[in-house]
């Protein structure tokens, strides 16, 4: 990568050449050396959210996952299937605050059918 490029172009190169196979450590080293290079490591966050949302157009979806339990592999091909991903990769979060169900964020989306927030709801509702 040479010049200042756009951070739309810098999520296009790195989804390309993720989408390639190429190595994430190799992709994430030379996309971190260009940030560092061209002092702009504020824009961090928002480029990993443009590049997340990127491969998700091409059906690479990242999806974060928050559960009061750890996953099980049928929970995770069903959230796939939700999300429509030809390929799915989960960061999963345990956080026994939600009680049950789930929270599913993926770029643009968010799904939330924790029993907490239902809770919430039904309180509201009886105000």
């Amino acid at each position: 990568m040479a010049g200042r490029l756009s951070r739309r172009k810098i999520a296009l190169y790195a989804a390309d050449k993720l989408h390639a196979g190429a190595k994430s450590s190799d992709v994430i080293k030379e996309v971190a050396a260009y940030l560092v290079d061209t002092r702009r490591t504020r824009e961090l966050d928002l480029l990993v959210r443009d590049i997340e949302g990127e491969l998700a157009a091409r059906g690479t979806v990242i999806a974060d996952v928050t559960t009061a339990r750890p996953l099980t592999e049928a929970l995770k091909k069903q959230i796939g299937t939700l999300v429509q991903a030809k390929s799915l990769h989960v960061r999963e979060t345990i956080d026994s605050s939600i009680l049950g169900g789930m929270r599913v964020d993926i770029p643009g989306k968010r799904f939330d059918g924790t029993l907490r927030r239902k809770l919430v709801a039904l309180k509201e509702k009886q105000l």
